[in-house]
């Protein structure tokens, strides 16, 4: 029987037994696992309203408000399956995996240390704990947990990519290209890796290389719009000012609304005594403040100078 013949016959035995609550936990459970969000909703819902103690109902729901983009809901589903099961490792993860989506990191932290003391070989919660010290910026306690979940699975590109960023990060750059590269035998399309090693070696004053790996980053990503940035300023520092140019008008043609791109352009313009093309793209970008890297205020101010000028 296929998955929507079953899904069919559960449906039709819950329509005619509609307290026949071990079909409707599997008619649930055939909605999750085929995808069908809403409609688990509702029939976990229904289960819950009987069966309101019931952990893995909490936990399931959960899981279905993730899928459906609501993490504040999904949060609490996840908090009620662990008030109601304190030790279960799973539902620990999914409560961690879930605070630190929403960006509540500490407390990330501190239950995926819970699932490791249960489970000390969980790979997951060693990445999300290095993941989750990346994102709070403290690199040096990221590093022991993306090395060991990268030990318990070596073929981890994600893993291995967020311990090339973090050694990046303290400096560590020829431990950082080491673990890019590893990255790029294992993905070679993943582009964010060729646009870290670009900017290593672009820090390093190898332009050669970095020109190389920019290239790439842009074949497999166009909308890469730092990699566009950096790619322009090599290119306008050996004065190619319009092969820099043609490069942010393909990024701009992308990106339309990214002021930084605006930004960049608009200082080449003025290096090419292009004013009134300088104040142009000045003001596009200040339209864009939303997306650029600095205060508008400073755009505002450079604006008015330029003007007068």
């Amino acid at each position: 029987m296929d998955k929507i013949s079953e899904i069919e016959k559960l449906a039709e035995q819950v329509k005619k037994e509609p307290t026949n609550f071990q079909a409707r936990r599997e008619l649930a459970s055939a909605f999750m696992e085929n995808g069908f969000n809403e409609e688990a909703l509702k029939e976990l819902y229904y289960l819950l309203q009987t069966f309101p103690e019931d952990p893995r109902l909490h936990y399931n729901l959960g899981i279905v408000l993730e899928n459906l983009k609501k993490p504040e809901k999904a949060i609490y589903s996840y908090q009620n399956a662990l008030r109601l099961q304190p030790d279960e490792p799973d539902f620990m993860y999914n409560l961690g995996y879930a605070y630190a989506q929403n960006g509540d990191y500490d407390r990330a932290i501190e239950l995926f240390h819970s699932v490791i003391e249960k489970e000390p070989e969980d790979e997951n919660s060693y990445f999300n704990l290095g993941y989750s010290y990346s994102h709070k910026e403290e690199y040096e306690l990221a590093v022991p947990f993306l090395e060991k979940a990268l030990e318990l699975n070596p073929n981890d590109y994600i893993d291995c990519f967020y311990l090339a960023f973090a050694y990046d990060r303290l400096g560590m750059r020829e431990k950082a290209i080491e673990f890019y590269e590893k990255v790029l035998e294992m993905s070679p399309d993943y582009s964010w890796a060729y646009y870290n090693l670009a900017s290593i070696y672009f820090e390093q004053g190898d332009e050669e290389k970095a020109i190389d790996f920019l290239e790439k980053t842009l074949e497999l990503n166009p909308k890469d719009n730092e990699a566009s940035i950096v790619f322009a300023k090599i290119m306008a520092k050996h004065n190619n000012l319009v092969e820099s140019t043609e490069i942010l008008l393909d990024a701009i043609h992308q990106n339309p609304y990214d002021a930084n791109l605006h930004y960049t352009l608009a200082r080449l313009q003025k290096e090419a005594g292009n004013q009134d093309e300088y104040i142009a793209e000045l003001k596009e970008a200040l339209n864009n403040s939303d997306t650029l890297s600095f205060e508008p205020r400073l755009l505002e101010n450079e604006i008015k100078l330029a003007e007068q000028s």
